[in-house]
C-alpha cells in the first residue's frame, strides 16, 4: 500500500507551480499532445491522452488497446482537476492526509482520486487540464508531468511516496 506524506503534498504543489506555460494555444496543444502520444507508444501499456483548454477539448488520442474505460477515467480525472484547479493526485493526497471533508471528496463516481490529471496554467491563470489514462496511477502522474516538464524544458519534480511492506 502506498503512503503519502506532507512531503508528497509539498512536491505536488511545487510541480503545479513550476509546470506552467507562458503561452499555450491550439498549436501548443497539438505539439504537447503529439509528445504525449509518441511517449505513450514507449509505455508498458497503451495510453489515452486528453487536453482541455478554456473548456474546449483541443486534443485527444487513444492508442490501440485503450477503450471506453480509459475515456471514463479521463472524464473523472478532468472533473477533479477542473474542480480543484490542482492535480488529481493532489486531490488524492489531500484526502488521504486530511480525510474526505467535503461531500464531493466522497463522490468517486464523478471524481477520480488518483494520478493522471494535471492542471494547465497559462500566465498563472487556470486554463484547463492535461490528462492521461492507461498506466498504474502513479505512473500516469509521472508520465504526464515528465512530458510537460520536457515540453517546458524544466526539471521533473519527483513525488516522494513510501510503500508499506505487507
Amino acid at each position: 500500500m502506498v503512503r503519502y506524506t506532507t512531503e508528497s503534498l509539498e512536491a505536488l504543489r511545487r510541480a503545479e507551480t513550476t509546470l506552467r506555460f507562458k503561452e499555450f494555444d491550439l498549436a501548443c496543444a497539438r505539439r504537447l499532445g503529439d509528445m504525449l502520444f509518441k511517449r505513450g507508444q514507449l509505455q508498458i501499456r497503451p495510453v489515452a491522452c486528453r487536453i482541455i483548454l478554456n473548456d474546449l477539448l483541443v486534443y485527444q488520442s487513444f492508442m490501440p488497446g485503450t477503450n471506453a474505460n480509459n475515456n471514463w477515467w479521463m472524464d473523472r480525472k478532468c472533473r477533479t482537476v477542473l474542480r480543484t484547479r490542482g492535480s488529481s493526485l493532489r486531490a488524492l493526497v489531500e484526502r488521504e492526509l486530511n480525510g474526505a471533508i467535503l461531500p464531493w471528496q466522497k463522490d468517486e463516481d464523478t471524481y477520480a482520486f488518483c494520478g493522471g490529471g494535471f492542471p494547465l496554467y497559462v500566465k498563472d491563470e487556470f486554463s484547463g487540464v492535461i490528462c492521461v489514462s492507461g498506466l498504474p496511477h502513479l505512473q500516469d502522474h509521472r508520465f504526464v508531468t515528465e512530458v510537460i516538464a520536457d515540453y517546458l524544458n524544466k526539471p521533473y519534480i519527483l513525488i516522494p511516496v513510501s510503500e508499506d511492506q505487507a
